[in-house]
């Protein structure tokens, strides 16, 4: 999600965020906020409603930066690969990377905003306007690395956009099972959907 282009309101931002990693969000008050940041009262009701709205944007911010950096990543993939082959081998890091045991966390908190913003139609609207700007940023991508030659053309470029959001995000079903997927046979199973489905590959 992109900043604010104003240094109070990024910082807040940035506090709650950063909060929100280590704080239960019922814990998180205007004075923890404002003690943690070292800004007035004042200046958090200039740039946001209530504290609701500032915990909600900072939500957002946490959801949207884990997705904007793989973005990031997968363009530069794009730019730096010269054929189908460069292609498939930097997203197979790229799947070993998002898929890791580690990142369990971001996968189960993505998970629980999905659940906030089904009770709550202001913050829906705001996580469903963000989520469009991240598929769409996918889309033109993936439609340039079609254009490229790299990815099948006959392939919806919306839909492998949603494929690549969705087994990202649905590992965290795995991560509550007593008997977890073999992480190796996972990844090797999401490259194979890489390289037979997206790109054509043999």
């Amino acid at each position: 999600m992109p900043r604010s282009g104003h240094p109070t309101k990024t910082k807040l931002i940035d506090t709650t965020a950063a909060l929100l990693k280590t704080t239960p969000r019922s814990e998180i008050s205007t004075d923890l906020i404002l003690n943690t940041s070292g800004i007035s009262k004042g200046s958090l009701y200039h740039h946001f409603e209530d504290l609701e709205e500032l915990i909600e944007t900072a939500m957002l911010v946490r959801y949207t930066d884990w997705v904007d950096s793989s973005i990031d990543l997968i363009m530069d993939i794009i730019e730096k690969s010269k054929t189908p082959n460069d292609v498939y081998n930097s997203l197979v890091q790229l799947t070993k990377f998002t898929q890791d045991p580690s990142r369990r966390a971001e996968r189960i908190y993505r998970a629980e905003i999905l659940g906030i913003a089904d009770g709550s139609p202001r913050f829906a609207q705001r996580l469903a306007e963000e989520q469009q700007r991240l598929t769409n940023a996918l889309v033109d991508i993936i439609r340039d690395t079609q254009e490229s030659g790299y990815f099948r053309k006959e392939i919806d470029p919306h839909a492998i956009a949603v494929l690549i959001q969705a087994y990202t995000l649905g590992k965290v079903i795995d991560d509550y099972s007593l008997t977890p997927v073999n992480p190796e046979k996972w990844n090797e199973l999401i490259n194979t959907i890489i390289r037979k489905v997206f790109i054509g590959l043999d």
